[in-house]
């Protein structure tokens, strides 16, 4: 089971580290296991992360994926479960970040994320990041 936290970062820090990914999966894996001090952790996350519409963001994906038998939705958490095409995947929508758990490659929930610009995926315990926009999602 993977668990990706998805950040949507401002324009300007993505010019930054578009081509340098690792830099800025370091700095938010720094913040994640609280390496720094809080007050510096703070500041640094005000400027890696910019907030997310989560109620916009919480009726697109229900539209999306509503019609779909394997689906489910309680409050902001979204949830698909395929047998057929052996998913298990829940999406949890917050403020500053997403978190997807999944078991799969190419979860469906990507193909409603990839309306969103800008988002970084990490899977820290993986050691794996990169760009929504780098994946080509069918």
């Amino acid at each position: 089971m993977r668990n990706f936290y998805i950040f949507q970062i401002p324009e300007e820090i993505e010019v930054t580290f578009k081509n340098n990914p690792f830099e800025l999966f370091h700095a938010l894996e720094m913040i994640y296991y609280r390496t720094y001090q809080p007050s510096f952790q703070y500041s640094l996350v005000i400027q890696l992360i910019e907030a997310m519409d989560v109620k916009e963001m919480d009726i697109f994906i229900y539209k999306l994926f509503k019609d779909n038998y394997f689906y489910t939705k309680y409050k902001t958490v979204h949830s698909m479960h395929d047998v057929y095409r052996r998913e298990n995947s829940v999406l949890e929508l917050h403020k500053t970040y997403l978190n997807l758990k999944t078991d799969s490659v190419t979860p469906r929930f990507l193909e409603g994320l990839k309306k969103y610009h800008r988002l970084f995926f990490c899977d820290f315990d993986n050691i794996d990041y990169f760009w929504l926009d780098s994946l080509k999602i069918g």
